[in-house]
């Protein structure tokens, strides 16, 4: 493997080298017909089938950000040609397709019904059966993260730094909360919706977390995670709520852990490698088992941190590309990065199990079931399913 990765141990030398990490051969004779290697490492992924929804083979640097959504014996992705899929989950076949525009993010499905958020700023309501459209409600700016549903509204944010709220049978407008937006220094994407009871909470590019008022998207409480930073302080990973606290992370701020009901600060980790001055943090999303944080960040890599602000370790993954939020799967922590691929590892140590390169990187962020079904589509335009040991 043509990148370097480091594992970071509690109380270990930063240089320590990456046990157990298995190297792969890039095919680099023609870079734009990139041909997708079989997984490799102990075995735990098995290819049981895999489809075309977007045709990216000719295209110099490509990528696609949908992640998939799973339900009864179907998966639902989209992709950026514009092209939206219903496919049997165990065979790939189609089920229907529709054009709907770009897909940046995962469907949610909710009562019968698919919530697709586009790149054009609008959110459409489909039949999870037919495809068949429902409604539609035309916002401005990229929705890039999965809607929520919050009693009896669906809500949803975008990169114009909006959150909006509406009616989840109607997709009549409730109400609208829009955040400040710095002038410049930003990073492309913008956090989710995390929802708690009556309070809801997100982050903005502007480097605040806010909670809100589910009924009403009045402010409860707004906090600052810029730190010292007055350039790249986006929050754009999807706050977690847990207990009486809410972690989330700011690209120049690193991880925080906040009080539920007041914003105060409770405890920082920042992200920082001196040998990687120029990083921005920029921040794939977070995830966690109930008993760690774990979160992928350009550059410097994939961090596990328990809910005290103790950095259990970390793997680095110098000039990896952008991630994308990581997922918790048995004892494995899976994530992938733009240029190198997808990485099972050790949920307790960080050490790669399994290494999986399709030619070109992986910007979307896995899918995976309770059974055991991964879903992955790679920058080339190629969902993958597998069957996880």
């Amino acid at each position: 493997m043509h990148r370097l990765l480091a594992l970071v141990l509690l109380a270990a030398p930063m240089a320590a080298s990456l046990a157990g990490c298995v190297k792969v051969p890039y095919q680099h004779s023609d870079a734009l017909a990139a041909v997708p290697i079989e997984p490799l490492g102990e075995g735990r992924l098995a290819l049981r089938w895999k489809f075309t929804p977007a045709d990216r083979l000719s295209e110099l640097g490509p990528q696609e950000f949908a992640g998939a959504a799973v339900s009864g014996d179907r998966v639902y992705v989209g992709s950026d040609s514009g092209m939206f899929f219903a496919l049997r989950a165990l065979t790939g076949s189609v089920v229907w397709k529709k054009h709907v525009g770009g897909v940046f993010c995962a469907p949610l499905v909710s009562a019968g019904t698919l919530y697709v958020g586009t790149s054009d700023g609008t959110l459409l309501a489909l039949d999870q059966q037919t495809g068949v459209e429902k409604w539609r409600y035309a916002g401005r700016g990229v929705v890039a993260q999965t809607p929520i549903a919050a009693g009896e509204l669906i809500v949803f944010s975008n990169e114009a730094d909006q959150v909006v709220a509406v009616d989840a049978t109607t997709g009549k407008f409730k109400w609208q909360y829009k955040s400040e937006t710095p002038d410049e220094f930003t990073l492309r994407g913008h956090a989710g919706v995390a929802s708690d009871g009556e309070m809801l909470y997100t982050g903005f590019s502007n480097g605040t977390l806010v909670a809100l008022r589910r009924d009403t998207g009045s402010v409860a409480w707004s906090t600052s995670l810029k730190a010292d930073a007055e350039k790249f302080v986006d929050v754009d990973a999807t706050p977690i709520v847990l207990g009486d606290r809410v972690y989330v992370s700011s690209s120049s701020g690193g991880v925080f852990s906040l009080d539920k009901a007041t914003g105060l600060i409770r405890w920082r980790v920042p992200f920082w490698d001196a040998s990687l001055p120029s990083s921005t943090g920029n921040v794939g999303g977070l995830t966690t088992d109930g008993k760690a944080i774990y979160v992928s960040v350009a550059d410097l890599g994939t961090y596990a941190i328990d809910l005290a602000g103790n950095v259990l370790w970390r793997v680095g993954a110098k000039n990896g590309g952008e991630p994308a939020a990581p997922v918790i799967y048995g004892d494995m922590v899976i994530y992938t990065l733009a240029e190198d691929g997808m990485f099972l590892a050790n949920r307790k140590t960080g050490e790669t199990l399994e290494y999986f390169a399709p030619g070109t990187g992986i910007s979307a962020q896995p899918t995976v079931t309770g059974d055991g079904r991964l879903f992955v589509m790679s920058n080339r335009g190629i969902f993958y399913a597998f069957d996880l040991d």
